[in-house]
């Protein structure tokens, strides 16, 4: 006799489950004898939550329960399928759906009812948080955007809720979010990026036309006054009167060998070439059948279009100068002295051994190397390979190593012409081992084609912080620098002269509890804003106007990194982990840690972002470059990852254990999708290894030509001495 058939469904009291502490405890705000009333169900729920789809409150759980019953099947299928449609990422989607942010409550669309439910709770809980006091309330409890949230939620919790905001973001997303530009930025997206007149408004990177005219001519001002310009200037003091040869040997790396032996060209058919001291060769003669012959192949059709030159000894910190429009580029770099050097000038105090204190005052350089450029297109310039690179300035000082370095990068106007004596190229600022914070004025000779050798007596601005010393740098205006400090603190000076003898900096506030590494301002979009990273680990994004109130932090990490640059086309903060992975925390969502990229090795240098691009590069102590285009992932947190590799240096000894050894380069990767790991993911015991590289292998600083017509132009140097740059437009 056949069983008659029989409803799978649970006939007993289905189980609830809750995530409110309160509630598990038996502590609710409800009346103990007040029952809820019966749930709807099927039809009669789906029509209800349709009907309140449009209202201004929202219920919490209201989208996100589904009964297990036969009678919502189809509900929760078309639900699901919703959700789905709010996650995908559109490239051709209309853009007016996210202009018009007010017609979206009173779309009839299902699948922005959820959307439009959680942007006017959105919405009105900012309108009640503005009637707390100030002391009661912080910027913090935004919505996690790895919930299933609709794109415009997306967009209004990562940009901001005003049109313009999201007219920019859309502007922005249809430049630098297409396939082609997934890694290195190409020509054809530099030619057409952000300007004055074709973005939304008039507006570039979230300023205003007029706003940034404003501080290209009256935030220098006073730059250009007879009395407080004149007087800044005044005080930088130099000696001219300087012999080469005794600057060479006193100020600037003296390697162990003249030679430096490199291998270059395709993996099974590489050249070999001999790199003198400060001497420099074409990329594209390794990719040559005779690299022997001389060159005569057109720059035009070159396949590399870049210079490796022989430093000497490993590049601490290098910058491009900002302000240039014509052919000429200029890279600052420095070289500490090597060991055999410092025995000379050794003293009888020993050097400390921390950074906490002031090293000795070694003897350093600050070397200026110029660039030909030519032009490529309306908009972008590439590299002249018809005229070799031209070591131009060493200033001289007895002020320790320089760690870092920083030229003001503002757009200013110049005032008045260039004259045969000199050439104003910008200010740099600088922070030495004596832990003080300089500025200096760099002047260059346009007629001269020798080394111009000057020694540096007294800066045009020089401050030390009340306690501890000055361990990082950021501009914040043309007249204002931020300073992180070895004791947490972070100082504010103004470097227009004043009465004072000692310049005493007019912000002076404890931000973590010890030794600073980095510091980035989120100029231009918000220069008021700062974020700091310090030795303990904590990443920090905080106001000037109330650090106290106005502070967060993102995920701690175990081993603090000391790079940090924040990019204002991404509007995120970009730094490392100890996971050899590259972050990205978006302004408006601190808290939110993105992977956008992996290297195969410690990351031990990231250049500063670029004011024209979205590009990342990150350099690791094996020897290897990447590049990578966070947008993407930026907009949609499922996109994949891709990045490329630059180039792989490797770099042995050789036979001779006191010379410069030999150094190997391999090009000519391809886009690739890193396998990088989930959050919360745990990696396999015995396979969490770290390998130690030679020093000469290391990638020690990075950077980005900082000029719009040249902002594909990467530099990259290494642990053995050696400095490549070369144009990496696609």
């Amino acid at each position: 006799m056949p069983v008659g058939r029989r409803s799978a469904r649970n006939k007993g009291p289905r189980t609830v489950y809750t995530e409110d502490p309160f509630v598990s405890a038996g502590i609710s705000d409800e009346s103990s004898s007040e029952k809820k009333a019966p749930r709807p169900k099927g039809k009669e729920r789906r029509r209800q939550e349709e009907d309140s789809a449009s209202d201004d409150e929202f219920v919490a759980g209201s989208d996100h329960e589904i009964d297990d019953g036969d009678e919502d099947d189809d509900f929760a299928n078309e639900e699901a399928e919703d959700d789905v449609e709010m996650g995908e990422v559109n490239e051709h989607e209309d853009e007016d759906d996210f202009m018009e942010i007010d017609e979206v409550g009173n779309s009839s669309k299902k699948k922005r009812a959820a959307a439009s439910s959680l942007g006017a709770k959105t919405l009105q809980t900012a309108r009640d948080a503005s009637t707390i006091p100030k002391d009661k309330t912080h910027y913090r409890g935004i919505l996690d955007t790895r919930d299933q949230v609709s794109k415009l939620i997306h967009y209004i919790l990562t940009y901001g809720s005003d049109n313009r905001d999201i007219g920019l973001a859309i502007h922005i997303r249809g430049r630098w979010c297409l396939g082609r530009d997934s890694t290195f930025p190409t020509r054809l997206s530099l030619e057409q990026t952000e300007g004055e007149s074709d973005s939304p408004d008039g507006v570039r990177l979230g300023i205003t036309a007029k706003d940034l005219e404003r501080e290209r001519v009256t935030g220098w001002a006073w730059y250009y006054d007879k009395d407080i310009g004149k007087k800044f200037r005044g005080k930088q003091q130099l000696r001219k009167k300087m012999k080469e040869a005794e600057a060479r040997q006193r100020y600037l790396p003296q390697p162990k060998s003249n030679t430096h032996r490199v291998l270059m060209g395709p993996s099974n058919s590489q050249h070999t070439f001999d790199l003198g001291h400060h001497d420099c060769i074409d990329l594209s003669q390794a990719w040559d059948d005779k690299p022997s012959k001389k060159n005569t192949q057109p720059a035009e059709t070159k396949m590399r279009e870049g210079w490796l030159i022989n430093i000497g000894q490993k590049v601490q910190c290098m910058a491009w100068a900002p302000n240039q429009d014509g052919p000429s580029q200029y890279l600052a770099l420095s070289a500490p002295i090597t060991n055999e050097q410092k025995k000379e000038y050794q003293t009888h105090e020993k050097e400390p051994s921390s950074a906490f204190s002031p090293s000795p005052p070694y003897p350093a350089a600050i070397q200026i190397w110029e660039f030909k450029a030519k032009a490529a297109g309306d908009q972008t310039h590439t590299i002249d390979m018809n005229s070799k690179p031209h070591f131009r300035l060493a200033l001289c000082s007895e002020w320790g190593h320089l760690r870092q370095m920083a030229w003001c990068p503002m757009e200013r106007e110049q005032r008045g012409a260039t004259t045969d004596e000199s050439m104003d190229i910008g200010l740099l600022a600088g922070i030495w081992g004596d832990g003080k914070l300089r500025v200096l004025q760099i002047k260059l000779q346009p007629s001269s084609n020798s080394v111009q050798i000057a020694k540096l007596t007294s800066p045009a601005f020089e401050a030390l912080p009340p306690s501890g010393v000055c361990t990082s740098l950021a501009w914040l205006s043309p007249s204002d620098i931020a300073v992180g400090c070895s004791d947490g603190f972070v100082a504010v000076w103004s470097i227009i002269p004043s009465s004072d003898p000692e310049p005493q900096p007019y912000f002076y506030h404890p931000i973590h509890t010890s030794y600073v590494l980095n510091i980035t301002s989120a100029y231009p979009t918000n220069p008021h804003i700062l974020s700091t990273v310090s030795v303990d680990g904590e990443t920090r994004l905080w106001s000037l106007i109330e650090p106290q109130g106005d502070n967060t932090s993102t995920f701690r990490v175990r081993l603090a990194s000391s790079h940090l640059s924040y990019s204002p086309v991404l509007q995120a903060v970009c730094s490392s982990d100890e996971n050899e992975s590259a972050r990205l925390m978006p302004l408006r969502r601190f808290f939110v840690t993105l992977t956008p990229g992996k290297v195969n090795s410690t990351v031990s240098a990231m250049a500063p972002c670029s004011f024209w691009h979205p590009s990342l590069l990150y350099g690791g102590t094996g020897g290897e470059v990447i590049a990578t285009n966070p947008m993407r992932r930026m907009l949609y947190g499922k996109e994949p990852l891709w990045q490329q590799t630059w180039f792989t240096h490797e770099w042995i000894s050789g036979s001779d254990a006191n010379g410069p050894g030999v150094s190997r380069f391999y090009d000519g990767f391809r886009a690739e999708s890193p396998a990088v790991m989930k959050g919360g993911e745990a990696r396999p015991m015995g396979l969490s290894l770290t390998t130690i590289y030679d020093e000469g292998t290391h990638v020690t600083s990075l950077a980005w030509n900082s000029n719009r017509q040249c902002a594909a132009w990467g530099s990259a140097s290494l642990g053995c001495g050696l400095l490549r740059v070369e144009d990496l437009a696609i």
